[in-house]
């Protein structure tokens, strides 16, 4: 539609506010000279504007004003034990008085919430009356507490409650410059506090920071149920009209189906503490509505997608309203290294929680505390795609010290042990008609006896497996061993493996069985184990890829031991027998898979022999608790 029909439509629509409803067709059908469009649109307007409710066309100043009445109307009166000293807060409810006790029995403050009494006021009574109700079954640390409740001579509502002598939660972490893993460890408390209601069926609709106070001592406090929703009672009796939720909600920190006044449940807070995190990490809200019309604001909290926090940051705006300062300048940091930390894990959870379709949230307020406590001890959050690398990463960055050493050691070990294949290989060339082979080769084939252990024990110890799991890994590697000895018999009919020492041909003979049985057998266990958890963690195909790398690698290593480095036997580099060596190493691999597999069952049959970090920091946290 052009401007200039638009402005005709709107000529036509203010004239028509003049005329009676009994000439209108008339009128209408003369000013738009047959234009039926143009007679819709207007038509639509003038019937838009019969609804528009009341309390739009009632005076702004005089509104305030009875506001203002009301509650200097209750200054140093008492209720029921409690002077009234001064108001610390009110809103569209009504007010909220710092008291103390007036019978001297004992000193305590407490806060009284009146409810505002006007001509319009049935709806906000019955709101005062079910955040009464619901603050009643509400006791929980980080939740202000019910003390009483009654109503005054007048015939007023109110309810006591905590007197919380605390600030905003954002502005609190900005006084005291804290960083990115002190807001989130703070910000987890009110998640508690959230689940907690949300146990108790309760949807608050309205977290924000300043409904979220943080008193000196760093105890979080949830405030304001006063559109609070009990999930249990019937959608028809609880849902409000759009524009009465308008005017009780705040919109920043609405959800996209608050909005739309649609189905309300416990995902609409998780979409809430989404926004009021996003704020505390980055110092701004997810979308940029100071200056937007609200069918504006509506429109983009809908639609729009949030800007990525860690892309956020190094913005020059001024953010949060009046506040006028960067985020990085409160956390201590500067962009770039905020940046690198919001980056990743806080990128993804934080736009998880902020899903436009609430079944793409978080599930529960738990579920996004959990996810934050994981990437507070570098463990794989839920929220990012599961990739080998990336929990290699998480892996490496929660022990980076234990990586680092098992690292030197490793390239240690593996120096000690080329350097002895060295030392063995100039010793069979010194004595190598005076002493027989297996005689100079018997340490070696202990020491890959005892690495083979050590890797099946510190296998052990990273797949967590239980008993039955070991033993039948074990029982696999014995049927590995076993194949491999007769691969090695029949390389050697074939003539593609033989020894160097023409009077003791056979390999199998010269490297001695029983030990060589005895480490294949151990290496294939830790294999196998190793294959196991792959399989219970990214399905059977990562357990194929692990063994299809074994067989191709193996006989590569072999050749390169014991005929390059050790001169020991002669194994040609060609294709054939390289083809035939993978054959028999895969064929002894899936065996011993499928003897695994009869001894202790499907990988997920069994469960893991400890509990994860995150479950161990979870047992010590609650060991007072229980005690």
């Amino acid at each position: 539609m052009t401007p200039e029909r638009l402005g005709h439509i709107r000529v036509v629509y203010e004239a028509a506010l003049q005329v009676e409803a009994a000439q209108m067709d008339a009128f209408l059908e003369q000013q738009c000279a047959g234009d039926r469009d143009c007679e819709q649109q207007v038509k639509r307007l003038l019937a838009a504007r019969a609804n528009v409710p009341d309390w739009l066309s009632q005076p702004l100043l005089g509104h305030a004003q009875r506001i203002i009445e009301s509650v200097h109307a209750f200054d140093g009166k008492e209720l029921r034990g409690y002077r009234l000293i001064r108001e610390i807060g009110h809103g569209g409810m009504g007010c909220v008085y710092l008291a103390d006790r007036a019978d001297g029995a004992y000193t305590k403050q407490v806060a009284v919430k009146l409810v505002r009494t006007s001509e319009d006021s049935s709806e906000i009574v019955a709101r005062f009356q079910r955040e009464r109700e619901i603050l009643a079954s509400l006791d929980h640390p980080n939740i202000a507490r019910l003390i009483d409740g009654g109503s005054t001579e007048e015939g007023v509502p109110y309810f006591v409650m905590e007197f919380v002598d605390g600030k905003p939660i954002d502005r609190w972490c900005d006084e005291r410059n804290l960083n990115v893993s002190a807001r989130i460890a703070l910000f987890r408390n009110v998640c508690a506090a959230v689940a907690y209601a949300h146990q108790h069926l309760v949807v608050h609709r309205d977290l924000k920071p300043g409904n979220i106070l943080v008193t000196s001592d760093g105890t979080v406090k949830l405030l304001d149920f006063g559109i609070a929703k009990l999930v249990k009672q019937e959608q028809v009796n609880d849902l409000e009209a759009t524009a009465t939720l308008l005017k009780a909600m705040t919109p920043e920190y609405a959800s996209p189906e608050q909005l739309k006044g649609e189905s309300i449940s416990t995902l609409t807070d998780v979409y809430s503490l989404g926004v009021v995190l996003y704020e505390l990490l980055t110092g701004q809200r997810p979308f940029q509505l100071q200056k937007a019309a609200l069918h504006e604001v509506v429109r983009i909290i809908v639609e729009d997608e949030p800007t990525r926090p860690s892309e956020v940051v190094t913005r020059r705006f001024e953010t949060g309203g009046d506040r006028g300062r960067r985020p990085f300048e409160s956390m201590s940091d500067d962009p770039g290294r905020l940046q690198k930390r919001l980056r990743g894990d806080l990128d993804s959870i934080l736009l998880t929680a902020l899903r436009k379709e609430p079944v793409r949230r978080y599930s529960s307020a738990e579920a996004l505390s959990e996810d934050l406590l994981r990437h507070l001890e570098h463990l794989p959050v839920n929220a990012r795609e599961d990739t080998l690398w990336y929990r290699t990463a998480k892996f490496v960055r929660r022990n980076s010290g234990g990586v680092i050493a098992g690292a030197v050691i490793g390239l240690l070990s593996a120096a000690s042990v080329a350097t002895m294949f060295w030392e063995s290989r100039m010793a069979l060339d010194a004595v190598h008609d005076l002493i027989p082979a297996r005689d100079v080769l018997l340490p070696e084939l202990v020491l890959w006896l005892c690495v083979a252990a050590a890797i099946l024990v510190g296998t052990l110890f990273a797949t967590r497996a239980r008993v039955l799991r070991t033993v039948g890994a074990l029982a696999g590697g014995i049927v590995m061993s076993i194949i491999r000895l007769v691969g090695l018999r029949y390389a050697h009919t074939m003539g593609w493996w033989s020894t160097r020492f023409p009077n003791d041909p056979d390999p199998v003979s010269v490297l001695s069985a029983p030990l060589l049985l005895l480490g294949y057998a151990v290496f294939v266990a830790a294999v196998l184990l190793l294959g196991w958890r792959l399989e219970r963690r990214f399905g059977w195909k990562s357990q194929l890829v692990l063994f299809t790398l074994l067989a191709g690698w193996a006989p590569l290593r072999e050749r390169l031991v014991y005929d390059q480095l050790m001169r020991v036997v002669q194994a040609p580099f060609e294709l054939l027998p390289i083809m035939a060596d993978m054959a028999f190493w895969g064929t002894g691999v899936l065996l011993g898979y499928v003897t695994m597999r009869l001894v202790s069952g499907p990988a997920g049959a069994d469960r893991l022999a400890r509990t994860s970090q995150i479950e161990v920091g979870h047992a010590f946290r609650d060991l007072p608790k229980n005690l």
